[in-house]
């Protein structure tokens, strides 16, 4: 299943509607800081998490969500409408997939590749919200909530792929609000443990914990030839990570001991690949990262995101311009009506960030004590 369109109105300071169209695999957004880059994301959430809580309800009947509901899911009633405006927020958005694919489901409804969902989210009395689906449509015009063939229609297109339709990783780079440590690490225990359990696990968990041990060792150039591997001590009941050399009289290296980098990566890549969502959104990847390392990560999610284990789609908010794909970018910014989104050619990236990175490859025609803006510097042999 792939999001083909996005489009808010109403999240937090989008007083105008905002659209995401043709999104591909690996989508980049890019935006000054505090534009709205994160609202954008939050509010893809928001969408995918109120399909959840409309997955059982009869065609075209709202659903009653109080304040306390809305919580777990991350949102505040008082943060999530555009400050000073009672507006609805309005989503819609259209997923793509192939027919066989439906049919395989037994959606048998379904005769086209898209379907076209809306949903309004609004207040009402004693900070309570009232959500409803407005739209649920095929691309050949077909209306399932006129024709009150629903049952059960949504629910299975979005649990056709994943356990989770999206997720989403913060810069504090935690997906559950549950996920607390005692003591700051990097790779917290809560994920060594799940990427120890999807090592052992009897399913398809398996697979994503060789895609995790796969993509890391594009850095075997710098911690040499090997890979990660996940154990358990059943004594202290603790999982952790260590880096298992191929010829090394060294032995193992925990995770602990290696670079902060090295580890922030390796973390990312952990979360996209436990989270078993089909989409998920990262903001701002490059935290902490030179750029050589940021341009390896961008290969590491297009891996990830071609293989059939991993997410189907990914979406950035980044300052860097080192994770563009396709065509196009995604260019938030200011205007007096609130922030606007445009299509900008990806050649433009680097000047729409002010980011002017250069590769190594620049020094080689570069005069002598030319300083990179990732730090090479130019030297006589």
């Amino acid at each position: 299943m792939r999001l083909k369109q996005f489009s808010v109105k109403g999240y937090k300071n989008f007083r105008q509607e905002i659209v995401l169209e043709d999104m591909g695999t690996i989508c980049a957004i890019h935006g000054e800081n505090n534009v709205g880059k994160s609202n954008l994301l939050e509010a893809m959430q928001l969408f995918f998490q109120l399909c959840g809580k409309l997955l059982t309800t009869a065609p075209g009947v709202a659903i009653r969500l109080s304040a306390k509901e809305l919580a777990p899911l991350g949102f505040k009633t008082s943060e999530i409408f555009t400050l000073g405006l009672k507006n609805p927020i309005a989503m819609k958005a259209i997923l793509m997939s192939k027919q066989e694919e439906f049919a395989q489901r037994a959606i048998q409804q379904l005769k086209t590749s898209e379907i076209h969902i809306s949903i309004e989210l609004k207040t009402v009395q004693n900070d309570n919200l009232e959500c409803e689906l407005t739209t649920l449509k095929s691309s050949d015009g077909t209306d399932f909530i006129d024709a009150h063939i629903n049952s059960g229609l949504l629910e299975r297109v979005f649990t056709s792929y994943k356990e989770n339709p999206f997720a989403l990783v913060g810069v504090d780079r935690r997906i559950s609000e549950n996920e607390i440590e005692t003591v700051r690490n990097i790779v917290p225990q809560t994920l060594l443990l799940k990427l120890y359990d999807m090592r052992d696990s009897l399913d398809d968990s398996v697979y994503k914990s060789e895609l995790f041990v796969r993509t890391l060792q594009r850095f075997n150039d710098v911690l040499g030839e090997g890979e990660f591997v996940a154990i358990f001590n059943r004594h202290t009941n603790r999982a952790n990570l260590a880096f298992q050399p191929k010829k090394s009289k060294f032995g193992r290296m925990p995770i602990e001991i290696l670079g902060s980098g090295i580890q922030q990566i390796v973390a990312l890549v952990a979360r996209l690949l436990v989270s078993d969502a089909t989409f998920v959104a990262i903001e701002e990847p490059e935290l902490n990262l030179r750029y050589t390392l940021q341009l390896r990560l961008r290969e590491i999610f297009k891996e990830i995101a071609e293989d059939p284990f991993g997410p189907q789609q990914i979406f950035i908010s980044s300052h860097s311009p080192a994770f563009e794909f396709g065509e196009h970018f995604y260019a938030m910014r200011f205007s007096s009506e609130g922030p606007t989104v445009e299509h900008r050619p990806i050649q433009e990236a680097s000047i729409f960030t002010q980011h002017y990175a250069d590769a190594p490859s620049t020094l080689e025609s570069a005069p002598m004590g030319y300083v990179s803006s990732d730090g090479l510097v130019k030297l006589p042999e």
